[in-house]
């Protein structure tokens, strides 16, 4: 008799108790897509505190500008930070780093890959070219400049990024955790792959059997998979592939509310704080007829 499967669907409650303050917590997605967005809220409302956090390579946006924002993230591995032509660079990031009242480490997004690599691996550290005549190497402490024993050349030594814990977003998963991108991966698979624990929102749940039937359409596997929890539209404001396009008109709306403190203030109060979960904050952007505009077909 082979044991039972585990199956791995837990409610966002149980899946985020995980975080605890001082976790060091990476956030996947891209840009204006796929960014765990209704997790992040979550993780908001529950003030643990004193977080570590790494955006995806080319950097983070909304997610890790509310994080830093609400006083949750202290420390944030950063290439960038921005939307896009929505909002170029996060208002919170941006000023919490001049300011001085959060610590943000300098890389770029090769030394970032390769720094999850890494830790991938269970190497020491990953060798790279990147960087090198740049002033990242000068503020960066992690990174070490050294000269390749057989060249001579300087080489760059990148020590691994091991996140406590991943938190992404794909469109579908079965009960035990084999999940299907809609769309582009990105870097998810190797957040997954680099680390301790992987927490997945998705935005349904399908029959274990339409993965063996085709195989190949999993995109990250059960075994890298901790958890996972079906939230619909739970990237809002961001898109999600294959389901629904990004909100523009809110992430300008989230970004001039963010340039100022007291009116960030009253938009947390009004999304973050004031609603129990990822359905209310849907009701409070426009609920079904915003959730229309916004869909695929």
């Amino acid at each position: 008799m082979y044991p039972k499967r585990k199956e791995k669907i837990v409610g966002i409650e149980e899946a985020l108790s995980w975080i605890t303050k001082g976790s060091f917590v990476a956030l996947g997605g891209f840009m204006i897509h796929n960014h765990p967005m209704a997790m992040v809220r979550e993780l908001v409302r529950r003030k643990t505190g004193d977080l570590t956090i790494i955006s995806t390579p080319p950097g983070g946006s909304i997610e890790a500008d509310m994080l830093i924002g609400s006083g949750q993230a202290t420390t944030i591995y950063s290439a960038y930070c921005g939307a896009e032509a929505l909002g170029p660079v996060m208002p919170n990031y941006q000023r919490k780093i001049m300011d001085d009242e959060i610590k943000n480490y300098d890389f770029d997004e090769n030394t970032i890959v390769c720094g999850y690599r890494a830790a991938v691996a269970k190497l020491p550290c990953e060798i790279t070219m990147g960087g090198l005549g740049s002033d990242m190497l000068k503020v960066n402490p992690f990174l070490k400049v050294f000269n390749d024993p057989i060249s001579n050349k300087p080489l760059v030594a990148v020590p691994p990024i091991q996140p406590d814990v991943a938190l992404l977003h794909a469109q579908r998963a079965d009960c035990y955790g084999n999940i299907q991108h809609g769309g582009s991966v990105f870097m998810d698979e190797l957040i997954a792959s680099a680390a301790k624990k992987v927490i997945i929102s998705v935005e349904e749940i399908i029959p274990h059997e339409f993965i063996t039937k085709d195989p190949f359409k999993t995109t990250i596997p059960s075994t890298l998979v901790d958890a996972i929890v079906r939230i619909p539209c739970g990237t809002h404001p961001f898109s999600s592939h294959a389901y629904y396009i990004q909100d523009e008109e809110h992430i300008k709306y989230y970004v001039k509310c963010a340039k100022d403190p007291k009116k960030y203030r009253a938009y947390l109060d009004k999304y973050v704080y004031s609603v129990k979960d990822n359905e209310e904050y849907l009701e409070k952007i426009g609920g079904v007829r915003k959730l229309f505009e916004l869909k695929i077909y």
